[in-house]
């Protein structure tokens, strides 16, 4: 049978073999070897397009301090404390070549430290990055942080020396200006202690009293409260006073007329000076 379309005859029989054909084609994608071949071509696909999508992304690693202030009142830490972390970020790589001047820090979250050692978890959610740069790994996971009550003390200040004045020469007196200062840190250093010393001052060949601003030797974890302003040390230095004793010293008369007689006939004499 024919079929007459746009003015040309057309075989049915071959328009339903064409159709079935079609059909026919569908189904054979469905046919689990051609099926297959399908998912292994669309795979294949994915691997050829993917590496072009991710060629902007950029991977590495950046230091980011800790920021360790925020501390419960009345408490301090203690002993040494790791700087920072090291962060291995992925993201595009025109915001990674950026993250380097962006002075990220990572704040402490100290909120529940008590006295002791404590282990503090590095959370990802507490360390601000740009957007579409994620967090691939950090290290360390945790910080170990030592937490000490905090005090205040005022302690008396004593001047070292180094070295020794000219000959003949002593330190008579070294006075600290103030007296005494107030240091504030952890109970167990700065409660046992009973004074605080200054540098040693160098005197060496030194025949003069002087005046000189001095530093306190103090250990990391202790800080100045008071005074606010600098601290003086007054050396003075004078000769040596040298004591001399004489035995038995014969007492003697001269030019009398008189007979006379001494008592006693010697003594003993004790001389000081330079």
């Amino acid at each position: 049978m024919c079929k007459i379309v746009n003015g040309e005859t057309v075989s049915l029989f071959e328009n339903s073999v064409a159709s079935g054909m079609n059909t026919h084609s569908r189904l054979s994608i469905l046919h689990p070897r051609n099926f297959k071949r399908s998912v292994l071509c669309f795979l294949l696909g994915i691997c050829f397009f993917l590496p072009c999508s991710c060629s902007s992304l950029q991977e590495t690693v950046i230091f980011i301090p800790v920021d360790s202030s925020q501390i419960p009142v009345g408490l301090t830490i203690t002993g040494p404390l790791v700087k920072g972390i090291e962060v291995h970020v992925r993201g595009p790589k025109s915001t990674v070549k950026i993250l380097s001047d962006l002075k990220i820090r990572y704040v402490l979250d100290l909120s529940g430290a008590h006295v002791g050692i404590n282990s503090i978890p590095i959370k990802k959610d507490r360390i601000i990055l740009p957007e579409g740069i994620s967090i691939v790994k950090i290290n360390p996971t945790f910080l170990t942080v030592t937490i000490e009550n905090e005090i205040k003390k005022e302690l008396p200040v004593k001047i070292l020396f180094s070295g020794k004045p000219a000959t003949g020469f002593t330190v008579a007196g070294a006075v600290a200006k103030p007296l005494s200062v107030i240091l504030q840190g952890p109970e167990n250093i700065l409660g046992p202690m009973d004074k605080v010393l200054t540098k040693p001052i160098g005197i060496k060949g030194l025949s003069e009293s002087f005046k000189k601003e001095v530093a306190l030797d103090l250990v990391e974890d202790l800080e100045i409260i008071y005074p606010s302003e600098i601290i003086f040390a007054e050396i003075s230095i004078e000769e040596k006073i040298v004591t001399k004793k004489f035995f038995d010293i014969q007492v003697e008369g001269k030019n009398s007329p008189f007979s006379y007689m001494i008592t006693p006939p010697a003594i003993n004499i004790e001389v000081k000076g330079p």
